[in-house]
């Protein structure tokens, strides 16, 4: 015969029950990234501008890197979505689109893995920002054969410029060799039309081809794994942003310049790929 269950027993199995829900719900990587799918060969990625805490991970502590940073990118998140709702408007078709959540303190996507996270718990968040971008990229050269990647970013040091990261015309190599420094530093180019609009870009659009980028902002993991000297064929671009143009009252500005900017690459040098 059954023995009957306890008072206890009889108490917990229903707690236990309401606790399954809460299992299920449980945070996901995908929660922590915004992924838009694309129609244009156009890439926004914003690494450095969320505000969530990862549960169950660590703020990293940096032992022994030497470039160790957790500082949050402010605003470049809002920045990137501003930017793409624009340009969806300006080229009629969406841009891919990948924003990170979680706060830069417990994971930096825009570091190699060694030193990208700390935690075996943050690995998965990690990786699955660098999935939906390796997709993007995949689909796009698939569609179109060549792409453009920005990365956004923001800066302190120059609080009213703009600085190139493209690890010294590295991540642009293929865009270099097909359509020479004009696609890079020229009036239709990205950052030549911002300096044309007034905006202060390292280097500047006059210098020669072999001035160096500013050391601190060459260009990091994202384009170094995904630009065109790759496999992937996308030019990539680490852009810089000072403090000033990514202010709460400014940013939206700067969105609609760069819209601009990227609306006369786009026709100059990515409207007829295939």
């Amino acid at each position: 015969m059954p023995r009957p269950l306890s008072a206890a027993t009889v108490l917990l199995v229903p707690a236990l029950a309401a606790l399954a829900p809460a299992a299920a719900d449980a945070p996901k990587p995908a929660d922590f990234i915004t992924v838009q799918k694309g129609t244009l060969p156009i890439i926004i990625s914003a690494p450095h501008g969320g505000k969530k805490k990862v549960p169950d991970v660590p703020e990293r502590v940096g032992t022994g890197l030497t470039n160790f940073q957790t500082v949050r990118d402010e605003n470049t998140a809002e920045l990137a979505e501003a930017l793409v709702a624009d340009l969806e408007k300006a080229l009629d078709g969406k841009p891919w689109l990948v924003i990170a959540r979680f706060e830069r303190k417990y994971l930096d996507v825009n570091r190699a893995p060694e030193e990208g996270y700390e935690s075996e718990k943050a690995k998965p968040y990690y990786d699955a920002y660098h999935a939906a971008l390796a997709a993007a990229c995949k689909a796009v050269k698939e569609k179109f054969g060549r792409g453009l990647l920005l990365d956004v970013h923001g800066n302190g040091v120059h609080p009213n410029a703009i600085c190139r990261g493209t690890q010294n015309l590295k991540t642009v190599s293929l865009l270099k060799a097909r359509d020479g420094m004009p696609a890079i530093r020229g009036r239709n180019s990205v950052l030549g039309r911002m300096e044309k609009l007034g905006y202060k870009i390292i280097p500047p659009g006059d210098a020669d081809d072999k001035t160096k980028e500013e050391s601190k902002f060459t260009g990091g993991h994202i384009v170094s794994t995904y630009g065109s000297h790759t496999g992937y064929a996308i030019d990539a671009i680490q852009l810089e942003l000072g403090s000033y143009l990514r202010a709460k009252d400014t940013y939206a500005t700067t969105a609609k310049d760069l819209t601009d900017a990227i609306r006369a690459f786009y026709e100059t040098y990515l409207k007829d790929a295939k």
